[in-house]
């Protein structure tokens, strides 16, 4: 939605307040058009306001009703969701295609995203499924291709391949009208799924069913594949997905470098992975932070501090805030080597990396930081973390960490780059260009058959 739309919703719905104040009951079909128009704004709580106050909602009002229960699923919020679908069954109001959709997405699943599925959760997702199903049945309603993606989606991303295989199967059958593009986007979901439960042989099956019926693939397509190919791990299949990728037309992305890179790391090579990340600024592509996080991970998991240091003064000089897993992965790092005063120094400037790469704090910000972090209050942490909204969580982890830098005994400074620790890995970096890494470490060759050949062919 745009901004001038945004201001607009605002000052019709001053403008209603206005009328109600003076005994003037608005129409029904404003409050709808107002709730409709504050979800697709993701301003679920005046939606939900406004659809209340509806005096008389009509089978028409049905819009209203998904508009925010597709902001339930973007803002992730199955609770408000409930809410909704109580009060429709409530004034009896009947779903459609679009809202059976809308609930595969919501409720298909149950741990995504912060925790792998598990035998109870597969059980609870099952029912919830079933019964969403039958009741879409019992109105008359059959699957389109939006509900059954949400459902290939729902299932493999809480680890049901078999349930999430049998719906792209129904699916093939059943849905005559899809076109090859939505056909390959129902297997590009299976896909990915494969690949992130170590499915390989599933997956490379797959994309060859694909290719051998011709259908179209795209960038994702191929990002995934050659991700998969760390699970190999043969670096030479992945060089011949990239070859197939750039005849079908398609030029690499930085989350194909980003897969590239798992793939050469999952042999501990860091001077392949370090040659990586050279050709991707070549080509005129800047790694985010999770391009980084990945080179940081395997550097972290090896005890490869020298190649950590040097991705961490990367992404400082490419101006790029780090998150938390940059910070995780640091501070592990040290705290594992025994480098404890390391570890606290690293975290101290990261996290004011991570408010603000910039060198820069607007004075007035920094009285209210200094306040929550240095404050003596019980409920210090519980105000930091009420204290900024959804989208602000990166700020919230930063003011924790100081705090705790604080309580160990670590002088909270506003200028990170007079830490010894910045200033040490700075002149590293101007000094060799690359990191010294430990011989011990290197690793082995990447043949891995007599023939040394890629894992697997694609046809065509």
């Amino acid at each position: 939605m745009s901004l001038f739309s945004h201001v607009y919703l605002i000052f019709i719905a001053f403008q209603i307040n206005a009328m109600e104040r003076r005994g003037i009951e608005p129409y029904s079909d404003t409050l709808a058009a107002l709730s409709e128009g504050h979800s697709n704004s993701l301003q679920l709580d005046l939606a939900e306001e406004f659809l209340e106050r509806i005096s008389e909602i009509k089978p028409k009002h049905i819009g209203s009703f998904n508009a925010l229960l597709s902001g339930c699923a973007i803002m992730n919020e199955p609770e408000r969701a409930v809410r909704i679908l109580a009060k429709m069954k409530h004034v009896n109001m009947k779903p459609t295609l679009r809202t059976y959709e809308l609930l595969f997405s919501l409720f298909g699943n149950v741990n995504v995203p912060y925790e792998q599925g598990d035998v109870l959760s597969h059980v609870d997702v099952s029912k919830r499924i079933s019964i969403i199903e039958m009741d879409m049945f019992n109105n008359g309603i059959q699957h389109s291709f939006v509900s059954m993606k949400n459902l290939i989606r729902a299932f493999g991303a809480e680890g049901m391949i078999e349930e999430m295989l049998r719906y792209l199967n129904i699916a093939e059958n059943t849905l005559w009208n899809i076109n090859p593009h939505q056909k390959s986007d129902l297997y590009s979901t299976a896909l990915h799924a494969l690949v992130d439960v170590k499915e390989t042989h599933r997956a490379v099956k797959m994309f060859k069913i694909m290719r051998s019926c011709s259908l179209p693939t795209n960038i994702s397509i191929y990002n995934t594949m050659i991700e998969c190919c760390k699970w190999l791990p043969c670096f030479k299949s992945a060089s011949a997905l990239l070859s197939l990728m750039l005849r079908d037309g398609f030029n690499p992305t930085v989350v194909t470098f980003t897969s590239l890179l798992k793939v050469v790391l999952e042999n501990d090579n860091f001077e392949g992975a370090l040659d990586l990340l050279d050709i991707c600024k070549i080509e005129g592509l800047q790694p985010g932070i999770q391009t980084f996080n990945t080179v940081l991970l395997r550097a972290y998991a090896r005890g490869q501090i020298h190649v950590l240091e040097y991705i961490l003064e990367c992404i400082h000089r490419s101006k790029i805030q780090p998150d938390p897993s940059t910070l995780w992965y640091t501070f592990c790092a040290y705290e594992e080597h025994e480098l404890y005063n390391t570890a606290i120094e690293s975290l101290l400037v990261l996290s004011m990396r991570m408010i603000s790469e910039d060198a820069g704090i607007p004075s007035e910000k920094r009285i209210v930081f200094e306040d929550l972090i240095l404050s003596e209050e019980p409920d210090a942490e519980f105000r930091i973390i009420r204290a900024f909204q959804a989208g602000e969580e990166f700020l919230a982890t930063a003011l924790l960490n100081l705090r705790w830098c604080a309580t160990m005994g670590a002088t909270v400074s506003w200028s990170p780059e007079e830490s010894l620790w910045a200033m040490r890995l700075a002149a590293s970096y101007d000094a060799n260009k690359r990191p010294h890494i430990n011989p011990s470490d290197a690793p082995k060759s990447w043949g891995r058959n007599p023939l040394n050949r890629p894992y697997w062919e694609a046809n065509g």
